[in-house]
């Protein structure tokens, strides 16, 4: 069995550790000077190269040669994922007191530390206080805001950093270079790109696709990672800022059965806006960043392929909304708010009795919770729904609950005196915000808000089949998609 790529060229000696210079430079002067610490943290993302340097470090603190595959009495690895008990840490501290078996020190490096359950952790940290003078340790972590404070200011903190993606493209094109696998210049910026500052996973992927005949292009990285291509991406954003809703469910659906995941193209779609949106420059009416907010949900999700087109779908319908009001607002010069039933508006724009100055809160403005408070003091008379509430009370969701807060924008709201009536257009917004975890969500930021609890209700609006024209014979392929889709969704005629 062949050895993988990522262990025959793991590095041996500082020199050959890749992005992380400041680190060893700082580490070989230590070791020249004989400032040695006894406890080190190393922190950073996956693949970056923590316990690389942590086994060069101990090695050359003792002094000896670093041989791949071979093991030292006095150099002692422990995966605290499945170590982690205090059991464990106990046995260590008793072990710790013993003398090296033929090096000057005995070097524990403890991988993925924050692992380690809090009693681990206190007893851990009796054995960093006053360790004994020929013992080392050397931490290691991905989630270094786990480990307790009284860990990390014991220890030199080494953050290590994302490797640079021209340094990740030299160092593969080496590796293709001495295994002789042929690949273009595109097919390893993509591989580069896909690690994400990981020296490890992008040699991973190298490794993957090494045994494919011919030369390894970009479709050929692609088809194997699962990434559709960048001009596929563009067509789904077009498609979104256009209000092609049939279109937009034909081609997510074309792209998954055509084998391509959907977190992968969520990502795809969340990179592609970073880079031609945000940093470019380029501005629609879609609120670009709170569509990357939700993307990046999607992967965790237990259904990502409905989420992504939920997702998208409520970002299309956005766009159009948005555009559509803002052409009213040119023809009749008043403001219609986003998600503001027609009677509210009403109300606002042609006030009878009430002569009072109403303000309308702006969907994402802060506003003062003191301020709040006394306003939402006052009584609301039956079916009259109190706009500055539920703009708050959106607000405050947004926080904390980005999932809740996007579909409660999609809600057509009435308050009474202590029921909020919600109705939906879709079925699976109604089931959603039913159930009794969002229910909680949406009761406790209430309560934050106005002081009071309150019974919440979700209606579905069924849809009035009279009042809908019938489609065209050839648009019914197209709407039978977007309907089995978003589970009975309404066919609005323009």
């Amino acid at each position: 069995m062949g050895q993988v790529l990522y262990n025959k060229y793991r590095s041996k000696n500082f020199a050959e550790v890749i992005g992380q210079d400041y680190i060893t430079a700082s580490l070989d002067n230590a070791i020249q000077n004989k400032k040695i610490a006894h406890a080190y943290l190393f922190t950073g993302p996956r693949g970056v190269g923590k316990t690389s340097v942590a086994r060069i470090l101990a090695h050359l603190v003792n002094d000896i040669p670093y041989i791949d595959g071979t093991t030292h009495l006095d150099i002692i690895e422990i995966d605290a994922a499945s170590n982690r008990r205090i059991d464990e840490i106990r046995d260590l501290r008793e072990k710790v007191n013993i003398a090296p078996t033929s090096s000057k020190y005995k070097v524990y490096i403890i991988d993925e530390v924050h692992m380690l359950t809090r009693e681990a952790f206190n007893a851990l940290l009796k054995t960093l206080e006053e360790p004994p003078e020929h013992v080392i340790f050397i931490l290691a972590t991905t989630e270094s805001y786990k480990l307790p404070d009284t860990i990390i200011s014991r220890t030199q903190r080494y953050n290590f950093k994302p490797i640079e993606l021209l340094n990740l493209e030299k160092h593969l094109k080496v590796i293709a270079k001495n295994e002789k696998i042929k690949i273009t210049d595109d097919a390893i910026k993509a591989i580069a790109k896909h690690g994400d500052g990981s020296f490890r996973d992008s040699i991973s992927i190298l490794d993957q696709i090494k045994n494919q005949d011919g030369e390894i292009t970009l479709d050929n990285v692609n088809q194997s990672l699962g990434l559709t291509s960048s001009s596929e991406i563009a067509e789904l954003i077009k498609l979104v800022e256009a209000g092609d809703a049939s279109n937009l469910i034909l081609k997510l659906n074309l792209l998954i059965s055509n084998g391509y995941n959907p977190s992968s193209i969520a990502k795809q779609i969340s990179s592609y806006l970073r880079q031609n949106i945000i940093i470019d420059g380029n501005t629609t009416e879609i609120n670009y960043i709170d569509l990357m907010r939700d993307l990046i949900e999607i992967p965790s999700s237990l259904s990502p392929e409905s989420l992504l087109e939920i997702t998208l779908y409520k970002y299309l319908i956005t766009s159009n909304h948005s555009n559509k009001v803002m052409a009213s607002n040119v023809e009749s010069k008043k403001i219609k708010p986003i998600n503001t039933p027609d009677y509210i508006i009403k109300k606002i724009n042609n006030p009878k009795k009430n002569n009072k100055e109403q303000k309308i809160i702006k969907e994402d403005e802060e506003v003062d919770l003191v301020t709040i408070k006394k306003t939402t003091t006052k009584k609301s008379s039956n079916n009259e729904f109190n706009l500055l509430i539920w703009q708050d009370l959106l607000n405050l969701i947004k926080k904390s609950n980005n999932t809740v807060y996007g579909i409660l924008k999609n809600a057509k709201p009435k308050m009474f005196e202590n029921k909020l009536e919600l109705t939906f257009d879709f079925v699976f917004h109604q089931k959603r915000i039913n159930d009794p975890k969002n229910k909680e969500i949406i009761n406790l930021k209430y309560k934050e808000l106005t002081g009071n609890n309150i019974e919440i209700e979700c209606i579905f609006k069924k849809i009035d089949k009279k009042a809908n024209i019938e489609p065209k014979s050839d648009d019914l392929s197209n709407i039978k998609n977007i309907t089995n889709i978003f589970d009975g969704a309404k066919v609005i005629k323009s």
